[in-house]
């Protein structure tokens, strides 16, 4: 029998769902809620490519990457002109690698790079695409493609429409090349640069992070947090960086509950993955009645997520 924290869990989720139902949204609004379930079945029967590209997103979300690609694949076939379809394309490419064996994921990496560079070629003020390609241009060998001269090459292009990136594309440079003060100069000129400095500000808690640095961690997430101008997801990144760290879990399992109430919720931070998380801060709190029920209201929402149903699984 369910738990009474469970049942009411998912009696709020079936229940918001409802309510915003009533207004039948979109499915990129359903994308952006985190109701993956319905997004897809509201775009199964769709034969365009614009649709075809937010099935191939819903996917992404749920990390099921070979569906992924499938979709993302027939937005190419359908619009081959649009740089956002060929961004997520590269996306899907590049997570799928990351799963795959050694060979299978040399073929992946160049495709990874391929649609990154055809997604800036397009549309040459897309940052969101050159950031993306920065990074594979930082981790990627030569071999593949890689090489820290082109991303510095990408931080130039971009400062000409957002310096705050511009300098987190040169961070990320000087961490590959192990010169750690740089990069923590480039974050905080970020930071100095942004209009939105609390993303800036969490990137420099994952380059603590990275580095070991823990304590530095619990002291920068709160400084993020606090700034005026930080934006609902923040509050997503900060428990993510909280839990990786495993630091001041029950801070972590507050910032997920106000961004799940928020009513702010957004497609990089979907509200199932908010609840998986939600749920593994309560694993590591002891809490796993509440693990549960997080676990189940984040199925409620995808139930095509693994990690949640495996998640639940190992509890029950």
């Amino acid at each position: 029998m369910k738990s009474l924290s469970t049942r009411v869990s998912i009696l709020v989720v079936l229940l918001a769902m409802a309510t915003i139902g009533a207004t039948d949204p979109a499915p990129v609004q359903l994308l952006s809620l985190g109701r993956v379930n319905e997004a897809i079945g509201a775009l199964s029967n769709r034969g365009d490519a614009e649709s075809f590209n937010l099935m191939s997103r819903a996917y992404y979300a749920m990390e099921r990457w070979d569906d992924a690609l499938k979709w993302g694949e027939r937005a190419i076939a359908e619009q081959p002109q649009v740089s956002g379809y060929h961004l997520w394309l590269a996306r899907a490419y590049g997570r799928k690698a990351g799963d795959s064996s050694p060979l299978a994921a040399a073929g992946l990496a160049r495709k990874t790079k391929n649609e990154f560079e055809r997604a800036v070629q397009l549309d040459p003020a897309n940052v969101e695409a050159r950031s993306d390609l920065s990074k594979y241009y930082t981790e990627a060998p030569a071999i593949m493609g890689g090489g820290l001269d082109k991303a510095r090459d990408q931080a130039v292009q971009v400062s000409k429409y957002d310096a705050a990136e511009a300098h987190s594309i040169l961070a990320e440079v000087a961490a590959k090349e192990k010169r750690y003060d740089e990069a923590e100069s480039q974050f905080r000129s970020a930071i100095k640069e942004a209009r939105n400095p609390v993303h800036y500000w969490l990137q420099l808690a994952d380059f603590y992070r990275l580095r070991g640095r823990f304590d530095d961690v619990q002291k920068i997430v709160p400084t993020a947090m606090a700034q005026p101008s930080r934006s609902a997801e923040n509050y997503f990144d900060a428990a993510n960086e909280l839990y990786l760290s495993g630091r001041d879990f029950p801070l972590a399992a507050q910032y997920l509950q106000k961004y799940l109430d928020s009513g702010g919720l957004v497609e990089d931070a979907p509200a199932f993955r908010a609840h998986y998380l939600l749920g593994q801060v309560y694993e590591k709190m002891g809490r796993g009645s509440a693990a549960t029920s997080e676990y189940e209201a984040s199925l409620a929402l995808a139930s095509g997520f693994d990690r949640a149903r495996k998640a639940l699984g190992r509890l029950q």
